[in-house]
């Protein structure tokens, strides 16, 4: 029985991920980071909903409040299209980092601590690409640095693709315009096309199967070199599709 912490838990991959949390017999608390009430937590009894304003700083008192925890999927993030770079890196590179760094001092319960980090389909280690793939590239490759000075704590990122509910949108918010209308053409272009989509439960069974593991490196068809990055066909592949 595990002790998760979840971040963006009202988003779309997030919702997913706390609603198979929740169903999973395997993990017994969820501490839940989040600005606002998370309203597909409320009257459970595994979920403790945190509300955590600022990202950038995890004070005493709150880790007391994580002590026990043995992973963290990191589902916070939004689309980069009308942001600058400053204000995007902030968000998708400076409060993984942050929460990493807080969470590797989380006393150890017998084994590692996993930190599964989603990031993104087109993510650049090197520094190359849109916004986007540099600013996600850099957080995942300062993520594995992270790792690799601490024998304890393990990283995972995660690049899926296009991230489709289907027919069920369960995310706490409203869709965006960018979503109404990939939304709108998905059922078109899927059959032809599965590579270019990520089913959104598919990713949270992943992402929570990571954060239950050993936190041992991977190998296999579209796992990176170093073994922690997992590009979206080995997404699709450890969830059988």
């Amino acid at each position: 029985m595990s002790h998760i912490i979840i971040t963006g838990a009202t988003g779309l991959a997030g919702s997913a991920i706390l609603q198979q949390a929740l169903a999973n017999p395997a993990v017994s608390k969820i501490s839940i980071l989040s600005r606002r009430p998370v309203a597909s937590a409320e009257g459970n009894s595994k979920a403790n909903v945190i509300i955590h304003k600022d990202f950038s700083s995890y004070p005493p008192e709150l880790l007391s409040q994580l002590s026990g925890a043995s992973a963290c999927i990191w589902a916070q993030g939004k689309s980069s299209i009308g942001m600058t770079e400053e204000d995007y890196t902030v968000l998708t590179k400076d409060y993984p980092i942050a929460a990493a760094q807080a969470f590797k001092t989380l006393p150890a319960t017998g084994g590692k601590f996993n930190f599964v980090h989603v990031s993104g389909r087109g993510a650049n280690t090197e520094g190359k690409g849109q916004m986007f793939a540099r600013v996600k590239g850099d957080a995942e490759k300062v993520l594995l640095g992270i790792a690799a000075e601490h024998s304890t704590f393990s990283v995972y990122n995660l690049r899926p693709a296009g991230i489709d509910p289907g027919k069920n949108w369960s995310a706490d918010r409203k869709q965006s315009g960018i979503e109404r209308t990939f939304f709108a053409i998905a059922p078109v272009i899927r059959p032809f096309m599965p590579g270019l989509f990520t089913p959104v439960y598919s990713l949270a069974d992943v992402a929570i199967e990571l954060a239950l593991g050993d936190g041992a490196k991977l190998t296999g068809d579209g796992i990176n070199a170093d073994g922690f990055t997992l590009e979206n066909s080995a997404i699709r592949r450890l969830a059988g599709l």
